[in-house]
């Protein structure tokens, strides 16, 4: 319990992003789908018929926007997290050990909620189809005189943004490797990074191998490290997590996880293989 206290304590703001990361999960699962009334907008574009869209997937996009800022919230924690992971791993102070261990797995529950958000997105179309709508309509969105709808108004260059987020299979994944890999450029030493990922994907392999995890959730959390080092080591690396100069056994890291799952029934090799660049 040290390792959660050390985090608690130095890293609030990585505790807060996952509780919030955890219930924006839950409403995403509950996503209110406006198909129908987008669909009802599209084909009859009526004043009644578009305020039923809008009153239907304003909601929607509201959440959609706190998804979006949520995301800006993970890449500003990930370089303070990989920071004192990777340039303090070797500190000699009492307790380091339970402090990486801490850090290992809040960055790994970090790269969790963001498996877990993507493979909703990738479940529910409608967020792509209600968004592309709202985009569409929001300047007169914008202009509605009715107080309910124009609150769900979002400025322009916001919505152009969330446009792009979304645009990806994977953002919120995307998300975190793009943090990370920013961190390890402006480090000057992407090397040290890629040595701390290899060590702590060392450690996750060896303790589920060779049985070391004292309970299944225990062993569930070393495969989640593995899998986010492996994905985290083969964007940062130009020449990737399965390369002959890679500081991670790849295919062994494979071969260990293939029967165990991840995020839902998906087993955590496909996790890996689906979120890393050169793995397919």
């Amino acid at each position: 319990a040290r390792n959660a206290q050390y985090v608690e304590a130095n890293f609030p703001e990585g505790n807060r992003i996952l509780r919030v990361g955890h219930e924006l999960l839950e409403r995403v699962s509950a996503y209110q789908d406006g198909s129908n009334e987008v669909r009802t907008a599209i084909s009859k574009p009526t004043p009644e018929n578009e305020e039923a869209a809008w009153r239907k997937i304003g909601p929607s996009v509201a959440l959609l926007r706190e998804c979006y800022e949520f995301a800006q919230g993970v890449e500003k924690v990930i370089p303070d997290v990989l920071d004192e992971l990777c340039n303090h791993a070797g500190d000699g102070d009492a307790g380091r050990a339970e402090k990486n261990r801490g850090l290992a797995r809040l960055l790994a529950d970090m790269m969790q909620n963001a498996f877990a958000f993507d493979a909703l997105k990738a479940s529910i179309p409608a967020i792509q189809n209600d968004f592309s709508y709202y985009r569409r309509t929001l300047s007169r969105i914008s202009q509605s005189q009715d107080a309910q709808i124009a609150r769900y108004s979002i400025p322009h260059d916001i919505s152009n943004q969330m446009s792009l987020f979304y645009a990806y299979h994977n953002p919120m994944v995307k998300t975190v490797v793009d943090s990370a890999t920013q961190f390890a450029k402006d480090s000057g030493n992407e090397q040290v990074v890629l040595d701390c990922l290899s060590a702590l994907a060392a450690g996750s392999f060896s303790t589920v191998k060779n049985g070391r995890a004292d309970s299944a959730k225990s062993e569930r959390l070393c495969v989640l490290v593995l899998v986010t080092c492996c994905v985290l080591y083969d964007w940062i690396s130009a020449s990737g997590v399965g390369s002959a100069q890679s500081g991670i056994d790849v295919e062994a890291a494979l071969s260990l996880i293939s029967q165990r799952s991840l995020v839902d029934s998906t087993s955590a090799d496909k996790v890996l293989r689906a979120n890393c660049r050169t793995l397919r």
